[in-house]
């Protein structure tokens, strides 16, 4: 949705918008019953007022959310995202807006893309953005545990509805796997359980490298006291240049970093924090545990990819997708296809990095330079076309 609003020259085009989902805008953010590591002011300050999702700022649902200085909840995002989403749906014709069918192969040849839903259905296009957005698959080093192993998006969508039975007789021994902003969102839910009196367990956090913290500025940050799990800033890596946050995108914040102080500071009965090297270092206390929460990161969602008749994973084996500087996908030699990627990857910013407002509009530029290029001879002129 960021990239439309922010480029809606796009609109300009035959575009095609397939959505898994039943509703274009607010993804999976409806299930995520937790707060934010950013503040609501962040979002949508790259929509023009003017332009045709203006008057959609004005919308009390996004106005709640861009006018929140703090940590919000999740779902107050997604309500500023649907009215977003309904004003999608007026602006494009009802057969080039599909939902519920998603996207399950890619064929290329030469500069010609085919797209097959999972109905069957074919559409033909000159250009394609990938926006599949990040899943959060098992991970190896967790197997030997599989069998009581959950991924911290479980708990963050569905809370205790999660877990599996847990014993009646004692406190549940739950390990999370990583020391992650999933990881911590995790950790929330179950002290807000235990704190509600709707579970006892004894709750150990394993942190394979030092956390870090957001600060707003230095001068914060050395008005704090720092365990050994903190990590510690690099001034040439991790503050911001614009801003001079510490640890802007990836630091723990609002309730998530609250939390992490409290158990380091041994103020959280029955929560503990361990640093190992690797999950294997912690195989004792796994063996142990009643419930095993992964939160070791996120990948790309990817699909089945066929470029020039040959099988294609445009992460080249590594978890994320990556673009290019131009913004597209990587491509095997000589391969000329107008495939873009946004919003597949979980990590997307450095903290040392200039603000990422305008990663939208600089992608959505890219594409339209790509379709101000005269197609090859027998391409399709629309953006895309469904069959």
């Amino acid at each position: 949705m960021g990239l439309l609003t922010a480029t809606p020259a796009l609109l300009d085009h035959r575009l095609t918008v397939v959505d898994a989902g039943p509703r274009p805008g607010p993804g999976a953010f409806p299930g995520y019953r937790i707060q934010s590591n950013s503040a609501g002011a962040d979002f949508f300050g790259w929509v023009d007022p003017a332009g045709p999702f203006g008057a959609v700022l004005d919308d009390p649902a996004v106005r709640r959310l861009r006018e929140h200085q703090g940590a919000f909840d999740l779902a107050l995002l997604a309500g500023a995202l649907d009215r977003f989403g309904d004003r999608l749906a007026a602006l494009l014709p009802p057969d080039r807006l599909i939902r519920g069918d998603p996207l399950v192969h890619v064929t290329v040849e030469g500069e010609a893309i085919a797209l097959t839903l999972a109905s069957g259905r074919r559409i033909d296009t000159r250009a394609l953005v990938l926006a599949l957005g990040i899943t959060e698959p098992a991970h190896d080093a967790l197997a030997p545990w599989a069998g009581r192993t959950i991924p911290s998006g479980r708990i963050v969508r569905d809370h205790l509805a999660a877990l599996p039975p847990v014993p009646a007789d004692r406190p549940a021994r739950i390990v999370i796997a990583g020391g992650s902003h999933s990881a911590y969102s995790a950790a929330l839910v179950l002290a807000d359980a235990v704190d509600a009196g709707r579970l006892s367990a004894e709750v150990t956090i394993l942190h394979r490298g030092p956390a870090r913290l957001f600060y707003p500025n230095m001068d914060a940050h050395a008005a704090e006291p720092h365990g050994p799990l903190e990590a510690l800033p690099d001034p040439a890596r991790d503050i911001c240049p614009e801003t001079g946050q510490i640890f802007r995108y990836s630091g723990l914040r609002h309730r998530a970093r609250a939390l992490f102080r409290e158990i380091a500071l041994g103020r959280r009965p029955g929560f503990t924090q361990r640093q190992i090297p690797a999950i294997d270092d912690a195989a004792a206390l796994l063996d142990q545990a009643d419930l095993i929460v992964q939160a070791l990161g996120y990948r790309s969602r990817r699909l089945a990819m066929t470029i020039d008749g040959r099988p294609w994973d445009p992460a080249g084996g590594r978890p994320v997708v990556r673009p290019e500087p131009d913004g597209r996908i990587p491509l095997p030699a000589g391969a000329r296809a107008q495939i873009f990627v946004m919003g597949m990857d979980p990590y997307p910013y450095d903290d040392g990095a200039l603000t990422p407002t305008g990663q939208y509009a600089l992608r959505g530029g890219q594409i339209l330079a790509a379709l101000a290029r005269p197609p090859a001879a027998g391409q399709p002129l629309p953006l895309a076309e469904p069959g």
